[in-house]
């Protein structure tokens, strides 16, 4: 499970996660190591499978978090 949301007033980013969650976080950002790419992390709701569509409270979570690597 890995879910993003936005809170303190849009100030700062939640992240919840499990160790699932985790892996699939590192694993994508080792991918993007050295790539100069990027990558689209989506929820169910936005046609992925990466993303939960809620936090583990029942909020409501961002839908796709677009991770990009050396500006691209």
């Amino acid at each position: 499970m890995l879910s993003f949301q936005i809170v303190r007033d849009g100030k700062t980013i939640q992240i919840d996660c499990d160790n699932d969650g985790i892996d699939l976080l590192i694993d994508t950002l080792l991918k993007l190591k050295g790539s100069g790419s990027h990558v689209h992390l989506c929820a169910p709701s936005h046609g992925g499978i990466e993303l939960s569509d809620l936090t583990p409270h029942g909020a409501s979570a961002i839908s796709e978090v677009i991770v990009s690597h050396g500006g691209d």
